[in-house]
């Protein structure tokens, strides 16, 4: 901290400048940096940031010092000042990411009209880059061009990496233009495409709802929460860069979380571990590298994340939760139902837990026990497809299959990715009940179901199931 204070004292008083998002002049080479408050800032930050300043303000005419100025900034949440620092770099060399990056920033201060002109900078120097058309026809939506923000999206809708993004947002100004049916399919290809993306999830949801399809609205709102914010992102070296730039926990946390989200695991079990390294205390890292190690059946490992979180104090649900999958996963079912009643105690909504009690005591043929555990999670998580479908399997294996029929059909149409085994159970159900044309139309689709989407191993066993039917 000394030599903090003694680099902040060398660089004298300093406040910050507004944003400009304009093309300096070649004259404007010549201002000095704008100024910055490092007092002002999270103390975490403080340090990096003064080292970048003292780079800058050494080399002021240099633009990729002073653009690394800007980066760090920007890394560090600090955007007025990042946004002044990239004209600055701007000014010095008209350079792609100097135009890209600002951009971004006057995107995160809801700028855009601002950020769709420096958009169109940053493509005029780099026609192909991926990431900053995406960028322009979202500042073009967003600034309210809704008819350029269409062709913008429309010309990148046939590039794969980008299709799941366009086609959402080609829905949007097809909403915006209040053409609800357009909307809904343009929509429903981008969840399609990418089953993850939450914000199409309630875009569509928003549009069904307007066109009276109150059900599938439901559904399409429900996958919107549990997803969130995930996003299909597209490959960004660029703004890669600036997130590089940080090395606290909670960016390593963030990395791994996107790197996760893409299947690589093994670089987001070193970025969960890093932050780790850096906070011993962030447990939202532990949390998911209890799930990955679990997965990975890296036992030895899960146990110490699980140990190291109780013993920091944090009472997190899921951290129990996803350690009872690794010790039911190893047959201890003792420990494990005791670590879901642990979840359950810290959450008394968490039907996955729930869950997982109901499918120890099916193990152990506790059948009455199990059931009880699915239609408690049934009954509060109504939009959770397991959840019903577990209770359905409990209502069949008592041969009551007209229950069985009104759970199964109330999630039969959700798009989830265990919507085959649903349309399986609901046929099986079927032919519980003596109605043999819904037991074969259900369960052709199932099986048509399980072969395009890679389930093989369910395809052929529905496929042995329909041959026995007369």
């Amino acid at each position: 901290m000394a030599v903090l204070v003694a680099l902040v004292a060398l660089m004298g008083p300093i406040t910050t400048a507004g944003s400009t998002s304009g093309q300096s002049t070649p004259a404007g080479a010549k201002a000095p940096l704008p100024e910055i408050d490092l007092a002002n800032y999270p103390e975490v930050s403080r340090v990096p940031i003064a080292r970048a300043l003292e780079v800058a303000r050494a080399h002021p005419q240099d633009a990729e010092r002073v653009g690394q100025l800007g980066m760090m900034l920007h890394a560090w949440e600090q955007y007025d000042a990042a946004a002044a620092v990239y004209a600055r770099a701007r000014a010095l060399a008209p350079a792609f990411e100097w135009f890209y990056l600002g951009g971004l920033i006057e995107t995160r201060l809801a700028h855009h009209k601002d950020a769709a002109r420096l958009f169109e900078g940053a493509l005029a120097r780099s026609p192909d880059s991926l990431p900053a058309r995406l960028a322009l026809a979202d500042a073009l939506f967003e600034s309210g061009d809704v008819d350029k923000a269409r062709s913008a999206y429309a010309a990148i809708a046939s590039v794969p990496a980008a299709e799941p993004h366009a086609r959402y947002g080609l829905g949007r100004c097809a909403s915006a233009a209040n053409d609800d049916a357009t909307a809904a399919g343009e929509l429903s290809t981008a969840v399609k495409l990418f089953p993850e993306f939450g914000a199409a999830w309630y875009a569509r949801g928003m549009v069904l709802r307007r066109l009276g399809r109150l059900d599938e609205a439901k559904d399409s709102l429900a996958k919107a929460q549990q997803y969130g914010t995930r996003w299909p992102a597209v490959d960004d070296p660029v703004i890669a860069r600036v997130r590089a730039l940080r090395d606290d926990a909670a960016a390593h946390a963030d990395r791994a979380f996107a790197l996760q989200a893409r299947g690589e695991t093994a670089r987001a079990i070193e970025e969960y571990e890093a932050a780790v390294a850096v906070d011993p205390k962030w447990g939202r890292a532990r949390v998911n590298l209890i799930a990955i190690y679990c997965r990975e059946r890296q036992w030895p490992r899960a146990e110490e994340h699980f140990k190291a979180l109780v013993a920091s104090g944090q009472r997190i649900a899921e951290g129990h939760y996803n350690y009872a999958i690794c010790l039911a996963s190893q047959g201890d079912t003792t420990r494990a139902g005791g670590e879901f009643r642990t979840a359950l105690e810290i959450n008394p909504q968490y039907a996955a837990a729930l869950v997982g009690l109901g499918q120890l005591a099916e193990r152990d043929g506790h059948l009455d026990e199990a059931e009880a555990s699915y239609r408690t999670a049934a009954e509060q998580a109504p939009d959770d497809v397991m959840a019903q479908f577990n209770l359905a399997r409990m209502l069949l294996a008592r041969r009551d299959s007209q229950q069985a029929i009104a759970v199964l059909e109330r999630v039969a149409s959700r798009n989830d990715p265990n919507r085959a085994r649903v349309l399986f159970a609901l046929a099986t159900a079927y032919v519980q009940a003596g109605d043999v044309a819904a037991a074969k139309r259900y369960g052709i689709e199932a099986r048509d179901l399980a072969r395009s989407s890679g389930q093989a191993d369910l395809a052929a066993a529905i496929e042995r199931d329909l041959a026995r039917l007369p």
